[in-house]
Order: structure tokens, then C-alpha cells, then sequence
């Protein structure tokens, strides 16, 4: 006997007021935008994510951003840098093309330079894998 189970796809159910509380608390908040592996290619699931950071930035439109790009030490140190900075402006596009002004927006990527957790296992090289956003001045 054959059992099909469908699992759906992992939420992250994050709201642009969330996103503000900790940008005015901490500075910063990092998320889970996922990324086609090894490439800069936002996931579908990720869309939701997107679209808070649009309505986060839509509300306060004094608001400035800088999207920062952080991988895992998976890969060499020049390829990470590589990939977290082209993540990081995909995420820029997806919220310029949605109608945000760019001159509120810059990005950067880290690569592998500034974990937040322990390399050496799968849930600490996830935990990595991220993308702030960091409020400017």
C-alpha cells in the first residue's frame, strides 16, 4: 500500500508591522527569503516576504533600506560574496519593480562573513542563509 502525504510549502508569516516594530527596536530584522540554489532566482514562496518588505516600505515612505545578503561558508569566500550581493539587489528589483523608489533602497552582500550561527551544522548554516533588511538613517 502506497500512503501520499502533501505537505505544504514552509510560511513564514512575517507582517510589514512586524518588520517595523524590529527596525525600530533593533535596527535591523534578518529573513528567510529563499533562493534557487546557488543562484539569485527568489523562490515563489518567498513572495509573501516580498510583498510585506513592499508594504513595510509603501507606509512609511521615509523610510530607508539597505538589503544585505549573508550565505553560509558552503562554496569559497569570493563565490559567496558573489551570490549574497546578487541576492540581496534581487531582492531590490523585486521591490522596485513593484513601485519603490530605488534612491530609498541600496544592498549589499557579506557572503560568508557575518554569521549568526555555527557552520559546522545544517541548522546553523540555514540560520546564515539570510537576507536583513537594516534600516539607514
Amino acid at each position: 500500500m502506497l500512503y501520499v502525504l502533501e505537505i505544504e510549502a514552509m510560511k513564514q508569516e512575517i507582517t510589514a508591522n512586524e518588520m517595523l516594530d524590529a527596525l525600530n527596536k533593533d535596527g535591523y530584522i534578518a529573513l528567510n527569503i529563499l533562493f534557487e540554489t546557488g543562484k539569485s532566482t527568489i523562490k515563489n514562496e518567498s513572495s509573501p516576504v516580498i510583498d510585506q518588505i513592499f508594504e513595510l516600505m509603501k507606509s512609511d515612505l521615509t523610510l530607508k533600506i539597505s538589503i544585505e545578503g549573508h550565505t553560509d561558508n558552503a562554496g569559497d569566500a569570493a563565490s559567496n560574496k558573489v551570490l549574497s550581493d546578487n541576492r540581496a539587489k534581487a531582492v531590490m528589483d523585486a521591490l522596485v519593480a513593484k513601485g519603490i523608489d530605488k534612491t530609498r533602497m541600496s544592498f549589499v552582500g557579506w557572503g560568508q562573513e557575518k554569521p549568526v550561527a555555527d557552520n559546522r551544522n545544517e541548522e546553523g548554516r540555514a540560520k546564515n542563509r539570510r537576507v536583513e533588511i537594516v534600516k539607514k538613517p
